[in-house]
């Protein structure tokens, strides 16, 4: 078998190229098993549909692993099992010899065109680390600000900083800079982070109100681009004193949460993040 055209069309490699055959195998296995998947790399000859993909009850959609009953005109889901009956234009021309796209070996990989969903926009948020020199963060503001270049313009854009707190700055306030600090050695639930930035109110009968909330701290591109920029340009290594012989205070950890909580007060779409990190965590 040619991995490596394998790995040409799906963009995935694997630790090993044999999968172990017990669970004692398994257990002996010096090197565990492991996926590098990459689903925005950028594949020669990949088809496109232009239609809906055929789901199953579980959001799993058709594809060449599926087991397929040509006589009753049904396809068995191998994530959950369930039978589903092809709709009819399907039903009425598939056969053995007869296969729609997704079901062929070689278009294991596919991309759809949906029409009627919206696309929704890129986002983007860059999470920070001010313990490092100023030499450092000065080539880091400047390679962040050229990048921005380079993304389009309609894309949402949020900024955390973070030292001993993590700082979570607000994009959408123009008139000077403007963020909001949480404690880095406490542990919070996403809905009380959410809460301390002004994004939701504690019993708040309202509901449904955080993503409007959130679009203080996560802004178009086109929108904000000034503001970012003046903030990078103002940014220092972070200011806490600590022993000579100490690590910086770093919470990488609460960071990160804080990250999370954002994105998924935004919306239930995907986004990217950025963690531009100079050292290990520290608290």
């Amino acid at each position: 078998m040619d991995f490596y055209s394998l790995e040409a069309q799906d963009a995935i490699r694997f630790s090993w190229n044999n999968f172990p055959p017990s669970k004692i195998a398994a257990t002996r296995a010096v090197l565990p098993l492991g996926c590098l998947y990459s689903p925005m790399k950028d594949l020669e000859n990949l088809a496109v549909m232009e239609y809906e993909p055929l789901r199953c009850k579980c959001s799993a959609i058709l594809n060449p692993y599926c087991q397929v009953d040509f006589r009753t005109k049904t396809w068995q889901c191998q994530f959950c099992s369930s039978r589903n009956a092809f709709p009819a234009h399907y039903s009425q021309n598939i056969s053995e010899t007869s296969l729609p796209p997704e079901l062929m070996k070689e278009y294991s990989t596919l991309e759809y065109i949906l029409g009627q969903v919206p696309a929704a926009p890129n986002i983007f948020l860059f999470v920070i680390d001010l313990c490092q020199t100023p030499e450092e963060l000065a080539t880091l503001k400047d390679s962040i600000q050229q990048s921005l270049n380079l993304i389009p313009p309609d894309s949402v854009i949020g900024l955390i900083t973070f030292g001993r707190f993590v700082f979570v700055h607000e994009l959408s306030f123009k008139d000077c800079s403007k963020s909001y600090a949480i404690k880095g050695n406490k542990e919070y639930t996403p809905q009380q982070i959410q809460e301390m930035i002004g994004i939701t109110v504690k019993h708040d009968p309202r509901g449904g109100v955080a993503a409007a909330g959130a679009k203080r701290f996560l802004v178009p591109l086109s929108e904000c681009e000034t503001t970012l920029n003046n903030i990078l340009d103002d940014l220092q290594p972070d200011a806490w004193e600590i022993p000579g012989d100490e690590r910086p205070q770093r919470c990488t950890g609460q960071a990160l949460n804080v990250a999370v909580s954002l994105i998924e007060s935004y919306s239930n779409t995907g986004a990217r993040m950025g963690l531009f990190l100079s050292g290990a965590c520290s608290i």
